[in-house]
């Protein structure tokens, strides 16, 4: 009887481990060595069975002096937008109905979505960080994929022992990849300069991994981002340090 409960006790781990780890990304990058054109590329599978996986143009703004950017919980599900989550006793209620106009895409606008499906909401953000004077344009899907400068990146999410949670659920951090990755786009014109950014800005403001989903967050609280421009290709790795509010990072430049 004890080794039947064993087995099947083993088995529901192992059911549960798979159930948490489902989706499974590949970054994909390849050298301007390596390349016929000479020029680095990168892209990836983006495994994800409940991602919107919509094309959208964030478009080139102007900024006042003094403004602040707003950080925001991120959603992958449809409209991708915003998130938020409230956790209560042995349930998590997902609510991804948030959208916004920060980015300026029309997507993402209130009044493009399907309102007999939603009461749509207004994503707040979880915190801030300075703005600058001008923030480029790019193309993003589920996460930001070239801006126009040609900056561009794949993405997969690792595991990790360390782990934090963000601002608003209980911890520190502000940052998630997404985020990231999208000041990036918005403020650098090459990979090693987005690189240099991300790590930065994840180090003083804090980084959480992927998108939350509640303290099961193990298998992606580490992420890589491959990352290219016209001449150069970078590997970026980074997970949360011990503290729960700032970051570890690597880079490696692929020749």
């Amino acid at each position: 009887m004890q080794l039947l409960l064993a087995s099947i006790g083993l088995f529901a781990v192992a059911s549960a481990a798979r159930l948490v780890e489902t989706d499974k990304c590949t970054a994909i990058l390849v050298g301007a060595k390596a390349s016929k054109s000479g020029s680095p590329m990168t892209t990836q599978t983006n495994d994800c069975s409940s991602c919107d996986f919509r094309i959208a143009k964030v478009p080139q703004k102007t900024h006042a002096a003094g403004s602040q950017r707003d950080v925001v919980l991120v959603s992958q599900v449809y409209p991708r937008y915003g998130n938020f989550l409230n956790i209560k006793r042995f349930t998590t209620l997902t609510i991804s109905a948030l959208v916004g106009t920060g980015r300026g895409a029309p997507e993402y606008f209130k009044e493009n979505q399907q309102n007999n499906f939603f009461n749509w909401t207004e994503t707040k953000g979880i915190g801030q960080i300075p703005q600058v004077a001008t923030t480029y344009g790019y193309i993003e899907g589920v996460y930001p994929l070239i801006n126009e400068h040609q900056l561009a990146i794949g993405e997969s999410t690792c595991g990790a022992n360390l782990w934090a949670k963000p601002a608003t659920q209980g911890g520190k951090a502000l940052f998630d990849i997404t985020e990231l990755a999208r000041v990036a786009f918005e403020r650098t014109r090459t990979a090693r300069e987005a690189v240099q950014l991300m790590g930065d800005l994840a180090v003083q403001y804090g980084y959480y991994g992927a998108e939350w989903e509640g303290d099961a967050v193990y298998s992606e609280a580490g992420e890589t981002l491959t990352v290219t421009d016209t001449k150069e290709g970078w590997v970026f790795h980074i997970l949360p340090d011990d503290s729960g509010a700032s970051a570890v990072w690597v880079a490696q430049r692929v020749p």
